[in-house]
């Protein structure tokens, strides 16, 4: 696997990694990754990094969001140290994780940071934090290879509380070969590591299900013609066109594929990347019918609904789906990681060991989160949601109301 995706990002890691992690002693803490001291009155940082621009901006600032309620309902502090939280851009780009990431490391006083939004950024993000020993938590970076047993050794401090798409893909074929009956699908995904995992995931799953895998398309992130593409499709017949792309690229899908000849009527199943108002925008009137997996919302937490009125009290509308929750969770298991792990010398200063916090983060064990109760593997898969299948069912672009546009049709 081509985990940098190109040898400038590659390149960029080599050279942020030239500061070593060392054995330090400070204070009261001994670490062999080293020591974050913060002088008495001066806040405990930790970082964000979200799509904030770009196509996929409500997933971002909604996770960030929930990220600062959490801090909130935490009552600010970690050991009577007030907390400050730095965020970036990430967009959900590999560069824009790569430039977001680099940000962040620069100040050697940050102890964690939550995100980020997507895989292609973390796949480039997440070293270059541990590559100086800050650990993160993703929000929505779900592709399996994030996680993998063989991963690099530069993912060790990454874990999310976004499930991983292994868990997405076996859901989404037993809904589509057993509630739905069908037997054939074609793909497409954008070559981002979150669409290319997730589609091979699926297409594993369907054919070890007894489906037939009939076409498998790949477009770049910024194509905006996929007649082409959705005309080899056609002739495949498939029943079902799985597609977890991001919002541009699926507005242009919907919007072309009734004008190809033996399409107009095939179903398509999309990716939580589009669970969003802007897909009603970039669909248009093609949006209506058009489903996606996301978050089961009625499986989470019952805080849930006190949160979502906390939500929108504070930031003046209603959370996105569940990505505001997924936020929540990862600044919950930063604060309790710091919590477990920081200690105090005489004069009142405070001291967190590189190591030490990483490993309570990956030692989280049934925390009650917004999502439900967050259990980490070794390997940092810490997710307990639970999904469901949505149906967008009004192209007014004001409409968008989990539950009501799009609504819940499975389970």
């Amino acid at each position: 696997m081509n985990w940098f995706g190109s040898t400038t990002l590659a390149a960029s890691l080599v050279v942020i990694a030239c500061a070593p992690l060392r054995a330090e002693t400070l204070g009261p803490v001994t670490d062999e990754l080293g020591v974050v001291k913060i002088l008495k009155g001066q806040p405990i940082l930790i970082g964000g990094y979200a799509s904030q621009s770009g196509g996929d901006t409500n997933q971002g600032i909604a996770e960030l969001h929930g990220a600062e309620l959490a801090l909130k309902d935490f009552g600010g502090k970690v050991r009577g140290f007030p907390v400050k939280f730095n965020t970036e851009d990430a967009q959900c780009t590999a560069e824009g994780g790569q430039t977001a990431a680099t940000k962040l490391a620069a100040n050697r006083q940050l102890v964690a940071v939550v995100g980020p939004s997507c895989s292609s950024g973390a796949r480039v993000g997440a070293p270059i934090l541990w590559n100086l020993g800050i650990p993160s938590i993703g929000i929505g970076a779900t592709a399996p290879g994030l996680t993998a047993t063989d991963r690099p050794a530069g993912f060790k401090g990454f874990l999310r509380v976004v499930p991983n798409d292994l868990k997405s893909a076996e859901f989404q074929v037993d809904w589509v070969r057993s509630k739905l009956g069908l037997g054939s699908v074609a793909t497409i995904h954008d070559g981002s590591p979150y669409t290319e995992q997730l589609v091979r995931a699926f297409e594993k799953d369907f054919v070890a299900k007894g489906g037939k895998v009939v076409a498998s398309e790949a477009i770049g992130p910024s194509d905006n013609d996929l007649r082409p593409v959705l005309t080899r499709i056609a002739g495949r017949k498939p029943d079902l066109i799985f597609t977890p792309v991001f919002v541009s690229s699926t507005g242009f899908l919907l919007r072309q594929k009734g004008e190809v000849a033996g399409l107009k009527d095939t179903p398509v199943l999309g990716g939580e990347g589009v669970f969003s108002a802007n897909i009603i925008e970039a669909a248009g009137p093609a949006v209506i019918g058009f489903r996606i997996v996301g978050p089961s919302t009625e499986q989470f937490s019952q805080r849930f609904p006190s949160f979502v009125k906390a939500f929108e009290t504070e930031f003046g509308e209603a959370p996105t789906g569940g990505f505001s929750a997924w936020g929540y969770d990862a600044m919950l298991v930063a604060l309790k990681g710091g919590e477990a792990v920081a200690k105090a010398d005489a004069d009142g200063n405070l001291y967190i060991g590189r190591k030490a916090l990483r490993d309570a983060l990956f030692a989280t064990r049934d925390l009650p989160g917004l999502t439900g109760k967050l259990t980490c593997s070794a390997e940092g898969d810490c997710g307990a949601s639970i999904y469901a299948i949505w149906e967008f069912a009004d192209a007014s672009p004001t409409s968008f109301a989990p539950g009501t546009n799009p609504k819940k049709v499975f389970p």
